[in-house]
């Protein structure tokens, strides 16, 4: 070995033991009570919708909405230490079944004739050296009746009794609609033995994007699919009641579910742009008489390049974007604001603020009101 190669070969040799020597090395990490490497996951995604159903304009925006958020969300929670990569099948999938033709009985059969439909279709691959995830975003529901737009069932098409009360979506103790309806029947498995997961969020749970419904998205599409349980005793946690509290930057994962599944205890960052930002409406609990303000916050160490609201006052109907916000601070924060005429009674309204800063930091968040009597 000539002089030159000997001094190559020893300068390289120092540093990479210096790389390694600081460095931080975690064990790999693993699916809870089971062997599969989660170091790195492979979402696949899929849109599916009931024979005879026509799919929404915006499916994909809204689909991709929730996946980009619990992205976010699952790296920020294991400190990298496991991330995931997601694919969404360009085109909906065309079920088999109407919307009348699912199993009507059993909320588990439904599951399964979803799941084994997508999953045996050959239309879904993975990428090898991945955990692999097949995650349905159903355009469906349990029991069909159900509207997620108006978030009661139409009292024809229930499965269950008595339908507007058994049917009717989650609203929360302040009068703020939460994602979630018994007549849903999302589900997920962490299979070990054929080494996958398979999650279904069913339509109660995103179609109509309102805070908590990226929650039902990672607890369905990535938690139980990689074994992740409820918490005991339960909590806020994303794995608990996270969906009926809060959207998803506000939740977190228990540390001991974390080390179940070999994660090495590391900072969590929660002082960006996506652990901070938020959105609300007030009033909560909007009436006929009231006008409407919507709000977006922020800390006031983000310099805001530009910040956009915009409405949407039917499922199939386009956004409309709303004039500038008025602006004004605190101290700590910044605050935007927009009014709104009251709504008509049980008339709905989606909303959705989206926020750029001068360092190319950028969110969006969507929320829903209802006017109830």
């Amino acid at each position: 070995m000539s002089t030159m190669n000997i001094t190559t070969w020893i300068t390289t040799t120092l540093i990479s033991f210096f790389i390694a020597a600081v460095s931080p090395v975690f064990a790999q990490m693993h699916a809870y009570n089971g062997n599969d490497n989660i170091d790195a996951i492979d979402v696949q995604v899929v849109y599916y919708v009931a024979q005879g159903v026509k799919p929404l304009p915006d499916w994909r925006e809204r689909v991709e909405y929730h996946l980009a958020r619990i992205q976010k969300f699952h790296q920020r929670e294991f400190a990298g230490q496991s991330n995931f990569t997601y694919d969404i099948l360009p085109a909906p999938f065309i079920a088999s079944a109407t919307p009348n033709g699912f199993p009507q009985d059993d909320v588990n059969q439904f599951y399964w004739q979803i799941m084994n439909e997508v999953w045996h279709s050959g239309e879904v691959e993975w990428k090898d050296g991945a955990f692999p995830i097949l995650l349905v975003m159903g355009d469906c529901n349990f029991s069909p009746g159900y509207n997620d737009w108006t978030r009661v069932c139409d009292g024809d098409n229930c499965f269950l009794e008595p339908p507007h009360e058994q049917c009717a979506g989650h609203v929360s103790g302040n009068g703020e609609d939460r994602p979630g309806s018994r007549a849903g029947g999302a589900r997920s498995v962490y299979w070990a033995d054929r080494h996958i997961g398979l999650g279904l969020v069913t339509a109660d749970g995103w179609r109509v994007p309102i805070k908590g419904t990226d929650c039902v998205t990672y607890h369905e599409g990535i938690g139980h699919a990689i074994g992740l349980p409820h918490p005991e005793p339960i909590n806020a946690s994303v794995m608990g009641t996270a969906q009926y509290v809060d959207s998803i930057q506000t939740t977190w994962i228990d540390n001991n579910q974390k080390e179940a599944l070999n994660w090495t205890s590391a900072a969590i960052k929660k002082d960006d742009l996506f652990s901070t930002f938020s959105i609300s409406h007030q009033p909560s609990k909007p009436t006929t008489s009231t006008p409407i303000t919507l709000f977006a916050k922020a800390p006031l160490r983000f310099e805001v390049a530009s910040i956009q609201a915009e409405i949407q006052r039917g499922l199939r109907q386009p956004f409309a974007a709303l004039p500038d916000p008025y602006r004004f601070e605190d101290g700590q924060f910044q605050y935007f604001s927009w009014s709104l005429p009251p709504l008509a009674l049980n008339h709905s309204l989606a909303y959705r603020i989206r926020v750029e800063t001068q360092d190319g930091e950028n969110e969006m968040i969507w929320d829903y009101l209802k006017a109830r009597e």
